[in-house]
């Protein structure tokens, strides 16, 4: 296993056991998908579909705010579809997958909470495609980081005290790859994640609850 992925995981169920002492502890999983995009590719739009599932768990520090951390397998990236019908051929996938750290202040106000936060992804795998196949970026070219770093904003939901819907923005703060030309300017400096996550998860209720 990839070393940071390990400092995560042990990262995760150190939370878990110092979590559980407290009496206001929970903890659940999650399951859903992203809709991404990378602004500085060159193409637009929240096309590439990923998925996305974790486990988290939260403390309460009072009765309507509570802090969360969560480990989460991301799908993320770009993609672009040939319109063959205006005799565009161009096809484009950039397939990203990271294991992400969201760590967040979360506001309870009746069956709705809201969120806002930063994440830390580790990149795991990288697969890039065009009409032509699979190919991959020159050595002599600006490589993607190993790492995202990133803010969000979410909003979730109770169905019921277990099941709970979530929606949620994020996007990087610090880009995963130069531009080829190596150019940066004031709010351009790179390539940024971008994405909408829907997730939906299942709580195991414990401590005062």
């Amino acid at each position: 296993m990839n070393p940071s992925l390990k400092i995560l995981f042990f990262l995760f169920l150190f939370s878990i056991c110092f979590l559980g002492k407290t009496q206001s502890f929970n903890a659940g999983i999650l399951a859903g998908v992203n809709a991404s995009q990378v602004s500085g590719d060159g193409y637009g739009g929240f096309n590439k579909a990923g998925l996305i599932v974790g486990v988290y768990s939260d403390i309460d520090v009072s009765q309507k705010i509570n802090l969360q951390f969560e480990i989460n397998y991301s799908q993320k990236g770009s993609r672009e579809n040939p319109d063959t019908e205006q005799g565009d051929t161009d096809f484009f996938l950039m397939r990203l997958n990271y294991v992400e750290v969201p760590i967040m202040a979360r506001y309870k106000n009746n069956r709705f909470t809201f969120e806002g936060g930063m994440y830390y992804g580790q990149l795991v795998d990288q697969y890039l495609e065009n009409q032509d196949g699979p190919f991959e970026i020159p050595a002599e070219l600006n490589t993607f980081r190993t790492y995202d770093l990133g803010a969000l904003l979410g909003l979730n939901f109770n169905f019921t005290e277990n099941i709970i819907m979530n929606w949620r923005y994020n996007m990087s703060v610090l880009p995963v790859r130069d531009h080829d030309s190596g150019a940066s300017w004031i709010f351009d400096a790179g390539m940024l994640h971008q994405y909408v996550s829907f997730t939906l998860r299942y709580e195991f209720i414990g401590g005062n609850k």
